[in-house]
């Protein structure tokens, strides 16, 4: 459809919308105007929020492994 069609066509649906729900009809459309966060995808979002909370209780592979062995030795 040409971009003129698209534009008829979505104020026809939004004619018909109950006003009750134009309210997530402005919502989608700011959401739609505003450019792709290209560094932070939304569905990295989360992981990009959290990322280095935890940094201080993770311990290396290193003191897993030693913890590992120590509890292998008192379970003998």
């Amino acid at each position: 459809m040409p971009a003129i069609k698209n534009k008829e066509k979505i104020l026809q649906l939004v004619n018909e919308v109950p006003e009750k729900e134009l309210g997530k009809i402005v919502s989608l459309m700011e959401k739609l105007k505003k450019p792709p966060n290209k560094k932070n995808p939304g569905k990295y979002k989360a992981i990009y929020e959290i990322k280095g909370k935890f940094k201080d209780c993770m311990s290396s592979s290193v003191d897993f492994a030693k913890r590992k062995q120590e509890e292998k030795l008192l379970d003998r």
